[in-house]
């Protein structure tokens, strides 16, 4: 009898000891949620007010004389002057030349 006892008293033991793993209360004190942060400073005025500052967007760059558009711009002439095939070939080539 004291056998059976003790078999049954090992088996609840092994067996409730996991179960009890999963009772563990949280310690005391701890907040999982953090306070809020503080807001962020005001950004510094740069420029002053918008009537000193100087005007906003993009600043104007002056136009790019490419290669393309110098090609375009003798091709288009010498074609208003009227030349074709291989005389407008030499036209335009000797006009990027020169420019």
């Amino acid at each position: 009898m004291k056998r059976i006892f003790f078999v049954m008293l090992t088996a609840a033991a092994v067996f409730a000891t996991p179960a009890l793993a999963q009772f563990i209360p949280e310690p005391p004190g701890l907040n999982p949620i953090p306070a809020p942060q503080p807001s962020p400073p005001e950004p510094p005025i740069i420029n002053g007010p918008i009537e000193q500052g100087p005007p906003p967007g993009v600043a104007p760059q002056k136009q790019l004389n490419t290669f393309h558009d110098r090609t375009l711009r003798c091709t288009e002439q010498g074609t208003n002057a009227g030349l074709r095939g291989r005389g407008l070939s030499s036209y335009t080539r000797r006009c990027l030349n020169a420019q």
